[in-house]
């Protein structure tokens, strides 16, 4: 008899399924009623309201200040919490909240699913983790397969049990609504998304596995070096032997080489060709990619140099991160113009999350602070999920009255942890999620919610939670629910938005999960057929004059 999780996934796929055929009996030519028949979501991961507000950064922006000229503004935007790239990207594509997506960070937890590795025997409940790890080889830009779900080895896959037998659960069986992609999928339109992991962003493929129809995703965590201009790994290399492999993230130039990969496969799409040019292909309905450089350069400390250096002056490595963004998206706006595509496409320009603190260096605060202290009162936890967060998972849940009484008195310490003070100091603890407070907060019921966390920890802006304090990479952090966390850019452009709305300006607050139902919009389907933002009730973003299907 199948558990609660595998009738979770069965009545998904079934609804999915019902989707599709209803989104079938659609005109497969949907776009071509509409001003639309494009839409490419651009997400620059730490892109906050404030950098395209910032007069010191418009030098830096001539690209995204054009793309404003063209369309709307959205000052007031905000992505998910927690702000982790996993919910942050599924709000811009399944239109819901991690409460209704079930996926509240790419290492989390879940107490109906088995270890990797487990049999059906063993104890349900095991941390879930969606990231390189589940790569067939992560130190390939092609995750050691095929830069998708053929990148994933199934053996380090959670797995779903019934009394004898165990499913491995890929990441699109994780989520648990569908996406922009299945909708357009269903009305016969052609696909294609490309972001930072080669198995883990699988996710996009919504529970049938099958949504986007291009998937290109090159692994963020490969090891690569320059080649004749060129950024390869060892697999791909001339001459492996006469270079230096590093992480892609270990420097900026070379994250924005990487960068420049899911750029070249959106030209390449734009073009008429599939990601990797080598064989005709449609243009995709609805295509997306993500922009990794901006990030790695706020978090990181280059040569000592600071993002803001103790002021508000940006760091080199920024001001570069940031200028070959722009240029990027100056690449693909110029490829939608010879195409002549400008006009029936809408570009949005986002970011899953925004980084923390925006200006100056985090207070790093050792990790285990939190989950020693609650073990020491004999709260045992069975996972912490922590950046500028702490998301914790208990053994006993029972015991989340305890866990949260512990952690006001840790609160209450008027000695702040930083530096070498790292006992029973307070780590910058600002508030405290728990039971009806958790639920009221947006987040789901853990004593049905086999995926809520017990307990949230909200830390002070600048506080961010590391293994190693001395760290040069965790300058800066995302994952909370602070506004530098959380208010992200967006705007929205087209040669094809009324003359009376281009450089217009929205102050409302709107919300990332407001781009999928727009999306859809936008190419003349119904956003009723996207079962989260159906749930959650989610809008169009507003003052763009396109029809609303619901």
């Amino acid at each position: 008899m199948l558990n609660r999780y595998k009738w979770a996934i069965a009545l998904t796929l079934l609804c999915s399924a019902s989707a599709s055929v209803a989104i079938s009996s659609q005109s497969t030519n949907a776009a071509n009623r509409n001003r639309y028949q494009h839409v490419l979501i651009l997400s620059i991961d730490g892109l906050h309201g404030a950098d395209i507000a910032d007069a010191t950064l418009q030098s830096d922006l001539p690209n995204i200040i054009s793309l404003e000229k063209t369309g709307v503004t959205y000052t007031n935007a905000f992505t998910s919490s927690p702000s982790d790239s996993f919910p942050g990207t599924l709000s811009y594509l399944t239109g819901a909240s991690p409460k209704i997506t079930g996926v509240y960070y790419d290492d989390s937890y879940d107490r109906e699913l088995t270890s990797p590795g487990g049999s059906a025997s063993d104890p349900r409940a095991t941390e879930v983790v969606l990231d390189e790890s589940i790569d067939k080889d992560s130190s390939l830009l092609s995750g050691g397969g095929d830069y998708g779900i053929g990148s994933i080895d199934p053996k380090k896959l959670p797995l779903a049990c019934t009394n004898t037998v165990c499913t491995p659960v890929y990441p699109h069986n994780y989520v648990k609504v569908n996406t922009i992609f299945d909708v357009a999928k269903g009305a016969g339109l052609y696909t294609a998304f490309s972001d930072k992991h080669s198995g883990a962003y699988d996710i996009a493929n919504g529970p049938n596995g099958n949504a986007v129809d291009d998937y290109y995703s090159p692994e963020i965590a490969a090891l690569v070096a320059i080649e004749n201009g060129v950024l390869v790994d060892k697999s791909t290399a001339q001459n492996p032997s006469a270079l230096t492999f590093s992480g892609v993230t270990s420097n900026y130039k070379l994250t924005e080489a990487y960068d420049d990969l899911k750029v070249n496969a959106i030209v390449n799409e734009i073009n008429g060709k599939n990601s990797l040019g080598t064989k005709d292909a449609p243009v995709p309905a609805i295509f997306a990619m993500n922009f990794q450089a901006v990030s790695v350069a706020q978090k990181a400390q280059i040569g000592g140099i600071d993002f803001a250096n103790g002021t508000e002056t940006p760091s080199v490595a920024f001001i570069d991160a940031l200028s070959h963004t722009d240029a990027s998206i100056g690449t693909i706006v110029n490829a939608l113009k010879q195409r002549k595509l400008l006009d029936s496409t809408l570009v949005i320009v986002t970011a899953k999350h925004g980084q923390n603190p925006r200006l100056g260096s985090s207070i790093l605060v050792k990790d285990s602070i939190i989950p020693n202290t609650l073990a020491v009162a004999g709260v045992e936890v069975a996972q912490a999920t922590q950046d500028d967060v702490s998301l914790l998972w208990l053994k006993d849940q029972e015991q989340t009255k305890a866990a949260v009484r512990v952690l006001e008195e840790l609160k209450a310490n008027s000695q702040t942890c930083g530096g070498t003070v790292q006992d029973s100091c307070n780590p910058g603890i600002e508030e405290i999620f728990s039971g009806s407070k958790l639920r009221q907060a947006g987040f789901g019921n853990p004593a049905r919610d086999t995926r809520s966390p017990d307990v949230i920890v909200k830390l002070k802006p600048g506080f961010v939670l590391v293994g190693n304090v001395a760290s040069k990479v965790k300058r800066a952090e995302h994952g909370g629910f602070n506004e530098d966390d959380t208010h992200v850019g967006l705007i929205v452009g087209s040669n094809a938005i009324p003359a009376n709305l281009k450089g217009s300006v929205q102050d409302d607050k709107v919300n990332t999960t407001q781009i999928a139902v727009t999306t859809l919009n936008a190419l003349g389907l119904n956003p009723a057929y996207l079962q989260g933002a159906k749930i959650q009730r989610t809008e169009a973003l507003p003052g763009l004059d396109i029809p609303s299907r619901f």
